[in-house]
């Protein structure tokens, strides 16, 4: 029969409460220990190795404590011939110690080594680890995972720049779409387009009406005003509109447009087969009326040529006669009546009193006037300022001419 043996003392429980994250400390080597088995033989057993993809720690090997223990009691087989012997006293190498149900076995079963019993789960995190792979969660919120592998670190990486370049060619299409929206919202649709209503004019003297002129831009309602080219507008509008002498075109935010006229200012009348036309200072026709209005310089032919025979009168001596009275003062060009020019431009003014004035050529026409003004202020027959800088005035009963000096403001 087979005796009891005694109890066998519990092993320290130190290695247990020791933090998974700091592996216990062993001190010494460690040395394989042959197995017993049930009929004394004893074989050599191999060390036990854990591969760390098993486990989530770091990856270093691990390391017990060796505790001393009580002596084991000399055990007598059951077994025939088989000889009880004294065992040595061994050390605990486990990070748990193993339950006395498992230090106790069946007839004729062997005792398991300790090196068997640290192959056990509670174990597994105390021995020895291969370096693999080990994932590292990244503190601040961020749920990614980095792996310490080199083919996994690869592959990481490859797709973290595939997705920074899908990020980038996003982050171009979306500003691409945004400024082509952009443009199209203010370019060609209808946010910023122009509408007639708004169209707002100045500077007109009644001959040219707000309706006329939306009439001439009624060609661009509904164009955006970023596309309107407002130096064309300016020009057409003073094309179409004779009596327009210049226009200013501006933009007024978001639909409207203001224009600013200019006027051509009728100065002198010259008879024609279908009745007078009026004139301004260049000559330019502004209507045709049947009777001539009054407060105009009647334009008729030289005195001195129509005694030989009759003649027309020219658009060069028309032209020479409507700037000599476009340069007049308002007050003097009240009392002109009519003038003439010659076919080499001198050109003479008849003031509703009789007076005549010598004007001479076009030349200076500003100081002319400025002159002219100033003499007028006295009485005489004929004023003459072809050259303003020595004007001279006679009078019908004089025998000469009398020297007038120049005004200052000559």
């Amino acid at each position: 029969m087979r005796k009891p043996s005694a109890p066998r003392p519990e092993r320290s429980n130190r290695a247990q409460d020791t933090p998974a994250s700091i592996p216990p400390r062993r001190s010494g080597p460690r040395r394989p220990r042959p197995s017993r088995s049930a009929q004394g033989s004893s074989t050599p057993s191999t060390p036990t190795v854990h591969h760390g993809a098993e486990q989530a720690g770091p990856a270093a090997p691990a390391k017990r404590p060796r505790s001393a223990s009580a002596p084991r009691t000399p055990k007598e087989s059951g077994g025939a011939g088989s000889a009880s012997r004294p065992r040595r006293p061994s050390t605990s190498r486990g990070a748990s110690s193993s339950s006395p149900a498992s230090r106790r076995g069946g007839e004729g079963a062997g005792r398991t080594s300790p090196r068997q019993e640290s192959s056990s789960p509670e174990a597994a995190g105390t021995e020895l680890t291969v370096f693999g792979r080990r994932q590292v969660a990244l503190s601040g919120g961020d749920d990614r995972v980095v792996s310490t592998g080199l083919a996994d670190r690869l592959k990481e990486r490859q797709a973290a720049v595939r997705r920074l370049r899908l990020r980038r060619v996003v982050r171009v299409a979306v500003v691409v779409v945004a400024i082509a929206v952009a443009v199209w919202a203010l370019a060609f649709s209808p946010l910023l387009g122009l509408q007639a209503r708004r169209i707002s004019v100045a500077g007109s003297d009644g001959s040219v009406s707000d309706q006329q002129v939306r009439e001439v831009l009624a060609a661009y309602e509904g164009d955006s005003l970023l596309r309107i080219d407002t130096g064309r507008l300016s020009t057409q509008v003073s094309d179409k509109l004779v009596r327009v002498r210049r226009a200013q075109v501006t933009r007024a935010w978001p639909h409207g447009l203001r224009v600013h006229l200019t006027m051509r200012v009728p100065v002198a009348t010259v008879q024609d087969l279908d009745g007078y036309q009026v004139l301004d200072n260049e000559a330019v026709v502004l209507e045709r009326v049947s009777e001539p209005p009054s407060g105009l310089v009647n334009i008729v032919p030289d005195p001195a040529a129509q005694a030989s025979e009759p003649q027309k009168i020219s658009a060069k001596q028309v032209a020479a006669v409507t700037q000599v009275v476009g340069s007049l003062t308002p007050e003097t060009l009240a009392q002109v009546s009519s003038g003439s020019a010659t076919e080499a431009g001198q050109v003479t003014l008849t003031l509703s009193s009789g007076a005549s004035v010598v004007w001479g050529n076009n030349q200076d026409n500003a100081l002319k006037a400025r002159v002219l003004a100033t003499l007028m202020t006295t009485t005489a027959s004929i004023y003459d300022v072809s050259s303003p800088h020595r004007p001279t005035t006679r009078s019908a009963d004089s025998a000469g001419a009398t020297p007038v000096a120049p005004s200052p403001t000559s």
